[in-house]
């Protein structure tokens, strides 16, 4: 699977393009313009788990002309923005965005919900469906997507997608204090 974050600018009623300059700080390494994404989804609870690789690609010339200060945001994103899970749950909405383009291919985030914490969207132009989404950093906020789906399954007749992204990197995280003991 592919997804090019261009997609954000005109697929959604949303403007899930914001999300753009979090999305390539999380997944963006050694200067590259894509990153490979191991994902899992199944279509119903009953349904058998499917695996595979999405590519996330981005090409800031492109984005630049959508969103000309691109470079100042992720320059922010990267030096002085420590808000690692902000940035996770933004990351996490572009995958969730990324798999439903496969997954529900004619599935629309339309407006966001207005409880919660900015990561629930209505899908479609009707208040009849709805996408969770979970972001989270490896070893992080562990139930959370459990208390979640729990919380949701309170409202039955709302046709409902869980989405639980967990963000695993291998790199370890540079120390933020170096410098500052005697």
């Amino acid at each position: 699977m592919e997804y090019d974050l261009i997609r954000l600018f005109d697929e959604h009623a949303c403007c899930l393009f914001e999300y753009i300059p979090a999305t390539i700080v999380t997944f963006e390494q050694d200067g590259s313009n894509q990153r490979e994404i191991g994902v899992a989804w199944r279509t119903s609870a009953t349904e058998s788990t499917i695996e595979s690789t999405l590519a996330m690609k981005w090409d800031l010339d492109a984005i630049r002309a959508k969103l000309p200060m691109i470079d100042r945001q992720l320059q922010s994103r990267r030096e002085r923005d420590d808000d690692r899970a902000t940035r996770t749950e933004e990351a996490a909405i572009v995958v969730a965005a990324a798999v439903m383009a496969h997954v529900e291919p004619g599935s629309r985030f339309t407006w966001r919900s207005d409880t919660g914490t900015r990561h629930d969207y209505y899908l479609n132009d009707t208040d009849d469906e709805m996408i969770e989404i979970a972001g989270r950093w490896e070893d992080g906020l562990s139930g959370l997507f459990d208390q979640k789906r729990a919380q949701s399954d309170r409202n039955p007749t709302l046709r409902k997608r869980w989405v639980s992204v967990t963000i695993v990197r291998r790199d370890p995280p540079r120390n933020r204090t170096e410098g500052l003991h005697s």
